[in-house]
């Protein structure tokens, strides 16, 4: 192969790469089937802001009206931004239903969010949540 095609086929590849990587880090959508206290998310890249949302909360706990979701810079930090009691996302069917947690003014790293307490108890209580969405643009 000549260094010219080469150029351009490692240029493409490396293109592939840091696109599909940058798409990792940014907003992204998912579930939480019987999760436990502790249960960490996956890591997200962010700049300033983040805001974590989650729809349709429940446990096998019936009475169950919380959930402490805490915001850790997991990048050699280790360092947590607090943590948002989510309790709206347990209120199903009154047009609700989403609890929302923003925090700003954060340093460029990378996050997860953790989950700290159900229902105020650090252990048991397996947590579903039908809809989880991060969002890293401030501009909504």
């Amino acid at each position: 192969m000549n260094a010219k095609r080469f150029g351009i086929v490692f240029g493409a590849t490396l293109a592939a790469i840091i696109l599909g990587t940058t798409q990792a880090y940014a907003s992204w959508s998912s579930s939480i089937s019987g999760a436990l206290t502790g249960f960490t998310s996956r890591e997200w890249a962010e700049e300033s802001y983040s805001e974590i949302n989650f729809t349709r909360c429940s446990t096998e706990f019936s009475g169950a009206e919380s959930v402490d979701v805490e915001l850790i810079r997991v990048d050699g930090v280790n360092k947590s931004y607090g943590s948002k009691r989510f309790t709206a996302c347990f209120t199903w069917g009154d047009g609700v239903e989403t609890s929302t947690g923003v925090w700003n003014s954060l340093p460029a790293g990378d996050y997860v969010f953790r989950i700290k307490l159900i229902n105020g108890d650090s252990s048991g209580n397996n947590l579903n949540v039908n809809s989880v969405f991060v969002d890293t643009t401030k501009v909504d």
